[in-house]
């Protein structure tokens, strides 16, 4: 049985998301940790990309990705097996599963790419996942892109 995440460790990992969403020019419409069924909290974005387009599933591929990567950034990490499998599995989901070296590239390269977007940006992450410790859900895309920016 895994442990559940702390507060803050999902909250990295939301903002994690919220940041990498607002790095790759999507409007960030909710971020939250408050616990829904078998989910600890969420992110979404806007527009949603078309997957089957591959800028698009790449775009999506690295927020999906800049989860784990603030998890990371957190120094959280060692304090049991949360790793979002829900996010990797989307990632997976939306790759050719007959080319596996394409799998794993494509993989790789948006891990390395959500941990650059995240680390660059990582006051943004931390102020914004100190709020959700505060609010636990921000759901106006205006106050997000404010919290994000610092304004």
């Amino acid at each position: 049985m895994n442990a559940q995440p702390t507060r803050r460790r999902t909250a990295w990992h939301e903002a994690g998301h919220a940041v990498a969403s607002w790095a790759m020019g999507f409007t960030v419409t909710l971020v939250s940790i408050r616990r829904e069924g078998e989910s600890y909290g969420r992110s979404q974005h806007a527009p949603a990309g078309d997957c089957s387009v591959l800028s698009e599933r790449k775009r999506e591929s690295i927020v999906a990705m800049a989860g784990w990567a603030a998890e990371l950034a957190s120094g959280e990490v060692g304090d049991g097996p949360t790793y979002d499998s829900g996010d990797l599995s989307w990632v997976v989901s939306t790759i050719d599963q007959h080319a596996p070296a394409m799998l794993v590239a494509e993989l790789g390269w948006a891990e390395s790419e959500a941990h650059r977007i995240v680390i660059e940006n990582i006051d943004r992450v931390s102020r914004l996942a100190s709020q959700l410790l505060i609010q636990e859900e921000l759901s106006n895309a205006a106050d997000i892109k404010k919290v994000i920016e610092g304004h």
